[in-house]
Protein backbone atom coordinates (compact mmCIF):
# COMPACT_ATOMS: atom_id res chain seq x y z
CA UNK A 1 0.00 0.00 0.00
CA UNK A 2 1.35 3.84 -0.49
CA UNK A 3 0.73 6.04 1.88
CA UNK A 4 0.82 9.75 1.08
CA UNK A 5 0.24 12.70 3.69
CA UNK A 6 -0.52 16.57 3.52
CA UNK A 7 2.35 18.27 4.56
CA UNK A 8 0.57 19.96 7.72
CA UNK A 9 1.31 23.38 9.80
CA UNK A 10 3.46 22.71 12.84
CA UNK A 11 1.30 25.85 14.58
CA UNK A 12 -2.02 23.76 13.99
CA UNK A 13 -3.12 22.42 17.60
CA UNK A 14 -4.97 19.58 16.20
CA UNK A 15 -4.49 17.87 12.85
CA UNK A 16 -5.43 14.06 11.61
CA UNK A 17 -2.19 12.86 13.33
CA UNK A 18 -3.28 14.14 16.75
CA UNK A 19 -6.72 12.84 16.05
CA UNK A 20 -4.71 9.23 14.77
CA UNK A 21 -3.12 9.57 18.27
CA UNK A 22 -6.82 9.94 19.85
CA UNK A 23 -8.61 7.13 18.35
CA UNK A 24 -5.49 5.11 18.41
CA UNK A 25 -5.45 5.48 22.62
CA UNK A 26 -9.33 4.56 22.59
CA UNK A 27 -7.89 1.20 22.28
CA UNK A 28 -10.51 0.02 20.14
CA UNK A 29 -9.75 -3.48 18.45
CA UNK A 30 -11.85 -5.67 16.02
CA UNK A 31 -13.29 -9.05 16.73
CA UNK A 32 -12.47 -11.71 14.28
CA UNK A 33 -15.85 -12.48 12.93
CA UNK A 34 -15.57 -14.16 9.65
CA UNK A 35 -13.79 -17.19 8.26
CA UNK A 36 -11.89 -18.22 5.98
CA UNK A 37 -12.24 -21.87 5.06
CA UNK A 38 -10.03 -21.42 2.12
CA UNK A 39 -7.19 -21.02 4.48
CA UNK A 40 -8.65 -21.81 7.70
CA UNK A 41 -8.12 -19.14 9.35
CA UNK A 42 -10.70 -16.00 10.66
CA UNK A 43 -10.89 -12.36 10.31
CA UNK A 44 -12.44 -9.21 10.97
CA UNK A 45 -15.03 -8.75 8.34
CA UNK A 46 -15.47 -5.00 6.71
CA UNK A 47 -18.66 -4.60 8.80
CA UNK A 48 -16.96 -5.52 11.98
CA UNK A 49 -14.05 -3.14 10.95
CA UNK A 50 -16.52 -0.04 10.39
CA UNK A 51 -18.33 -1.03 12.94
CA UNK A 52 -15.99 -0.34 15.54
CA UNK A 53 -13.94 2.30 14.06
CA UNK A 54 -16.47 5.28 11.90
CA UNK A 55 -18.17 6.45 15.13
CA UNK A 56 -15.01 6.39 17.21
CA UNK A 57 -13.86 8.68 14.10
CA UNK A 58 -16.35 10.56 13.04
CA UNK A 59 -16.33 11.85 16.73
CA UNK A 60 -12.75 12.92 16.48
CA UNK A 61 -13.73 15.23 13.14
CA UNK A 62 -11.99 12.59 11.02
CA UNK A 63 -14.23 11.35 7.59
CA UNK A 64 -13.19 8.33 5.97
CA UNK A 65 -12.80 8.26 1.74
CA UNK A 66 -12.99 5.01 -0.17
CA UNK A 67 -12.54 6.19 -3.62
CA UNK A 68 -12.03 3.35 -6.74
CA UNK A 69 -10.45 4.35 -9.85
CA UNK A 70 -8.72 2.47 -12.76
CA UNK A 71 -5.48 2.14 -10.61
CA UNK A 72 -6.68 0.81 -7.44
CA UNK A 73 -8.65 2.26 -4.25
CA UNK A 74 -7.76 4.75 -2.42
CA UNK A 75 -8.61 4.98 1.37
CA UNK A 76 -8.13 9.09 3.16
CA UNK A 77 -8.73 9.61 6.16
CA UNK A 78 -9.41 13.14 6.39
CA UNK A 79 -9.06 15.96 9.68
CA UNK A 80 -12.19 18.07 8.87
CA UNK A 81 -11.05 20.82 10.87
CA UNK A 82 -7.29 21.38 9.77
CA UNK A 83 -7.77 19.77 5.94
CA UNK A 84 -5.15 17.62 6.49
CA UNK A 85 -5.42 13.82 5.80
CA UNK A 86 -3.43 10.59 5.19
CA UNK A 87 -4.28 8.54 2.13
CA UNK A 88 -3.17 4.74 1.06
CA UNK A 89 -3.81 3.08 -2.32
CA UNK A 90 -3.98 -0.66 -2.63
CA UNK A 91 -3.39 -1.77 -6.33
CA UNK A 92 -5.86 -3.75 -7.97
CA UNK A 93 -4.47 -7.41 -9.25
CA UNK A 94 -6.92 -10.17 -11.28
CA UNK A 95 -9.68 -7.46 -10.76
CA UNK A 96 -10.96 -7.73 -14.40
CA UNK A 97 -14.46 -7.90 -13.80
CA UNK A 98 -16.88 -6.04 -12.28
CA UNK A 99 -17.92 -8.73 -9.27
CA UNK A 100 -13.92 -8.83 -8.91
CA UNK A 101 -13.90 -5.33 -8.43
CA UNK A 102 -16.49 -5.19 -5.26
CA UNK A 103 -14.83 -7.91 -4.29
CA UNK A 104 -11.40 -6.27 -4.29
CA UNK A 105 -12.60 -3.13 -3.01
CA UNK A 106 -14.36 -4.73 0.19
CA UNK A 107 -10.81 -6.64 0.63
CA UNK A 108 -9.14 -3.33 0.09
CA UNK A 109 -11.30 -1.63 2.23
CA UNK A 110 -10.83 -3.33 5.08
CA UNK A 111 -7.54 -4.00 4.82
CA UNK A 112 -6.73 -0.06 4.38
CA UNK A 113 -8.49 0.69 7.27
CA UNK A 114 -6.84 -2.01 9.41
CA UNK A 115 -3.58 -0.74 7.96
CA UNK A 116 -4.06 3.04 8.30
CA UNK A 117 -5.44 2.61 11.38
CA UNK A 118 -3.30 0.27 13.05
CA UNK A 119 -5.79 -2.08 13.71
CA UNK A 120 -5.28 -5.25 15.94
CA UNK A 121 -5.25 -8.72 13.18
CA UNK A 122 -3.81 -11.77 12.46
CA UNK A 123 -0.32 -12.30 12.54
CA UNK A 124 0.76 -13.19 9.23
CA UNK A 125 4.40 -13.28 8.47
CA UNK A 126 4.38 -14.00 4.76
CA UNK A 127 4.06 -17.85 5.42
CA UNK A 128 0.20 -18.78 5.31
CA UNK A 129 0.32 -15.92 2.06
CA UNK A 130 2.62 -17.49 -0.07
CA UNK A 131 1.86 -21.21 1.03
CA UNK A 132 0.31 -23.09 -2.20
CA UNK A 133 -3.04 -23.33 -2.50
CA UNK A 134 -4.07 -26.72 -2.02
CA UNK A 135 -7.33 -27.62 -4.74
CA UNK A 136 -10.40 -28.35 -2.95
CA UNK A 137 -11.31 -30.59 -5.72
CA UNK A 138 -9.79 -33.72 -6.67
CA UNK A 139 -8.94 -34.59 -10.48
CA UNK A 140 -11.52 -36.82 -11.72
CA UNK A 141 -10.19 -39.81 -13.24
CA UNK A 142 -10.40 -41.31 -17.11
CA UNK A 143 -12.40 -44.32 -15.38
CA UNK A 144 -14.57 -41.75 -13.53
CA UNK A 145 -15.20 -39.38 -16.67
CA UNK A 146 -16.11 -42.58 -18.84
CA UNK A 147 -18.46 -43.29 -16.40
CA UNK A 148 -20.17 -40.39 -16.33
CA UNK A 149 -19.89 -40.03 -19.93
CA UNK A 150 -22.41 -42.91 -20.16
CA UNK A 151 -24.52 -41.21 -17.57
CA UNK A 152 -25.22 -38.29 -19.36
CA UNK A 153 -25.81 -40.32 -22.62
CA UNK A 154 -28.37 -42.04 -21.02
CA UNK A 155 -29.80 -38.82 -19.60
CA UNK A 156 -29.51 -38.52 -16.87
CA UNK A 157 -29.83 -34.96 -15.54
CA UNK A 158 -27.41 -33.03 -13.58
CA UNK A 159 -24.23 -35.01 -14.29
CA UNK A 160 -22.25 -32.09 -15.86
CA UNK A 161 -22.92 -29.80 -13.12
CA UNK A 162 -22.14 -32.21 -10.75
CA UNK A 163 -18.36 -33.14 -12.15
CA UNK A 164 -17.54 -29.46 -12.85
CA UNK A 165 -18.51 -28.65 -9.06
CA UNK A 166 -16.82 -31.70 -7.51
CA UNK A 167 -13.81 -32.27 -10.06
CA UNK A 168 -10.88 -31.06 -11.65
CA UNK A 169 -11.72 -31.38 -15.39
CA UNK A 170 -8.72 -32.24 -18.11
CA UNK A 171 -8.51 -29.95 -21.01
CA UNK A 172 -10.10 -32.69 -22.74
CA UNK A 173 -12.45 -33.79 -20.57
CA UNK A 174 -13.64 -29.87 -21.04
CA UNK A 175 -13.35 -30.34 -24.87
CA UNK A 176 -15.80 -33.89 -24.82
CA UNK A 177 -18.23 -32.07 -22.49
CA UNK A 178 -18.42 -29.19 -24.81
CA UNK A 179 -18.45 -31.50 -28.04
CA UNK A 180 -21.77 -33.57 -25.95
CA UNK A 181 -23.56 -30.51 -25.27
CA UNK A 182 -23.42 -29.18 -28.75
Amino acid sequence: MNLKSKKINMETKSNIYTKLLAFQKLGISVKKDGKNPHFKSNYATLNEVLDKVKKPLNDLGVLIIFTPDTDGLTTTLLDTDSQTFVTGLMKYTNCDTPQKVLSCNTYYRRGSLVSLLALEDEDDDGTKASEPVKPSKQSLTDAGFQKALVRITTGEVGVIEKLQSAFILTAEQKKELTKILA
